[in-house]
């Protein structure tokens, strides 16, 4: 993602970056590279790790209303983590001659169950290989994710909620209906430029066959929630 680093969004001036960075230093920047995935901390563990100042910056995050910040959809979550979430082996992919791995990703059993079923198809049909590269996430890890970006993005708040959920409204929290971020064998999408996954084999392949294992792009272009077309983007969303 690019933005201008002089732009400030209403809301910006609620969040000190000394006191972003103080939680961030102490429970992780978002990358599903380098550290575990948080996928299993709670609100109450995040809260007990922080200082009254730190969980003044939590409680002004949770209280953010997502529609002043043009995001549309609904509100889906705050449950603490699934008890059947499934640790999914270490999954490898090569860009550009280099190989990395993505570590420490988790979904709900059966969201799991079915996204082997799909990634076999995908693998027979047309050889190529499907990895989460992220996929459940507790509310208390989209806070994270959502300060990591804010930080990122010089506290932009309107342009990350534009491609990052707030707590509570994000799909990869719900402990049902699951959303996972899924990369190719070759690292694709990358950060630099994610909207190339839609020229992939694997996203054509997404298109005509994902709804068979009951996955479904949520964020198509020109989508009804005020979300950035994002083809990498699947829920799951069984009948």
């Amino acid at each position: 993602m690019k933005t201008n680093p002089e732009i400030v969004s209403p809301g910006a001036q609620d969040f000190d970056p000394a006191i972003v960075k103080e939680i961030l230093d102490k429970f992780g920047r978002d990358d599903r590279y380098t550290k575990d995935a948080r996928a299993n901390l709670t609100l109450a563990q995040l809260r007990a790790g922080l200082s009254p100042r730190e969980n003044g910056v939590i409680e002004r995050l949770m209280s953010l209303k997502p529609r002043e910040l043009g995001f549309l959809g609904p509100f889906v979550s705050i449950e603490d983590p699934p008890k059947d979430l499934v640790q999914l082996p270490k999954q490898v992919f090569h860009r550009d001659g280099e190989e990395s791995a993505i570590k420490n990703q988790y979904l709900p059993r059966g969201v799991w169950q079915e996204f082997i079923k799909l990634k076999t198809a995908m693998k027979k049909d047309i050889g190529s290989d499907l990895m989460v590269e992220s996929g459940y996430r507790s509310p208390a890890h989209q806070a994270l994710v959502f300060l990591t970006y804010l930080e990122k993005f010089k506290f932009d708040i309107k342009y990350v909620a534009s491609g990052v959920a707030l707590p509570g409204h994000s799909q990869h929290g719900d402990p049902v209906n699951t959303a996972m971020d899924v990369i190719n064998q070759d690292g694709v999408p990358d950060d630099e430029q994610p909207h190339l996954f839609a020229k992939t084999k694997e996203y054509a392949w997404l298109l005509k066959n994902a709804e068979g294992f009951s996955f479904y792009q949520s964020y198509p272009e020109n989508n009804q929630w005020g979300v950035r077309f994002e083809p990498w983007h699947w829920q799951y969303r069984p009948e």
